[in-house]
């Protein structure tokens, strides 16, 4: 076959790939996401193992401590979703009444914004459109979660049995198996990272809006925590909800201080808490994780934005690897 029927062979392939997973992105949403946490969790009933307790036992253990922990936090999750969706018509209410004085203090210094604000859709229809957009996800992740939950203990249990019998040699080694134990180290090392940040970024914000008395402060630290998952423009994202909360409930100058504050805190973590505990990161640029984001977001959708850098280095690894394999194919063929 002709190098060029080759690469044309290949993109196709690549599209019909491409649209399959557009396609299915509810289901494969769920998977991936069990996945990459599976590899995350695996550690855990690996070290129990080393330390001499029963592969039944460490299992049993782990899924245990993981279940109890997300139960709590869902349960905490689902109390603030529910009062936010309860109390929505009161701040639209809020919200409408300050978007009208705005207006008349902008048209009382000469300034006609309603045409423009009208053509951008920015009013206080829209703005609660965009909080419901954030309660319907953060609702579809909590009903997706018991899927999620029995799909990483059944992954889990498959890979620790894998990596035990392998080890004591009752298994011979599996191709896909080996291949996302090997994967799994430098996606752990991405969570590992990114969730630090984020535990760091997420009970600051928390204590923040604590004391600065802005409502539901335990669902917009957990909010700020996910998308920061989100590279370039999570952080961004994270801090505008309850900024308007603030605004409207509280006053101009609360709304600043939680701008002001959520900026801060972005800065401290990046700059001085990531560089003291992690001495290394990946070797992924700006712009890759910046297109990554576009891409798997269009392709799965808002969990693509979040898994949009794993899988991208999934990609990556995979490339590298053919890559690799080519030029040692390669070289058989080279004269000494």
């Amino acid at each position: 076959m002709k190098p060029i029927l080759q690469y044309l062979v290949g993109a196709a392939a690549v599209v019909i790939i491409i649209t399959g997973m557009k396609a299915s992105a509810g289901m494969l949403n769920q998977i991936l996401i069990a996945l990459l946490l599976s590899m995350c969790i695996i550690p855990l009933p690996a070290w129990l193992i080393k330390k001499g307790v029963p592969r039944w036992l460490a299992i049993v253990l782990s899924l245990v401590v993981i279940l109890i922990g997300g139960f709590g936090f869902s349960a905490l999750l689902v109390k603030s979703i529910s009062d936010l969706v309860a109390s929505l018509p009161k701040y639209e209410e809020r919200l409408t009444i300050f978007y009208h004085k705005f207006l008349d203090f902008a048209a009382s210094n000469n300034l006609d914004i309603a045409d423009l604000l009208k053509k951008a859709k920015i009013g206080p229809e829209s703005i609660i459109g965009a909080a419901g957009a954030i309660v319907n996800f953060l609702t579809g992740f909590i009903s997706a979660s018991f899927v999620i939950s029995l799909l990483i203990a059944f992954m889990v249990i498959e890979l620790v049995t894998y990596s035990d019998m392998t080890k004591k040699g009752k298994m011979d080694k599996i191709m896909a198996m080996s291949w996302i134990h090997s994967m799994g180290g430098d996606l752990r090392k991405y969570v590992n990272i990114t969730a630090f940040g984020g535990v760091i970024t997420a009970v600051l914000n928390y204590f923040l809006l604590l004391i600065l008395g802005v409502d539901f402060p335990f669902l917009w630290a957990v909010l700020s925590f996910l998308l920061n998952f989100v590279p370039n423009i999570g952080f961004i994202i994270s801090f505008i909800p309850p900024a308007l909360l603030a605004l409207v409930s509280l006053g101009v100058t609360q709304a600043l201080i939680v701008s002001g504050g959520f900026w801060l805190i972005n800065g401290l973590v990046e700059n001085v808490f990531r560089p003291i505990f992690m001495k290394e990161s990946l070797n992924i640029s700006l712009l890759t994780t910046f297109l990554s984001l576009l891409f798997w977001g269009w392709v799965l959708g808002l969990p693509g934005a979040i898994l949009g850098v794993p899988l991208t280095l999934v990609v990556i690894k995979i490339y590298n690897e053919f890559n690799s394999k080519g030029e040692k194919d390669s070289s058989l063929f080279r004269k000494e």
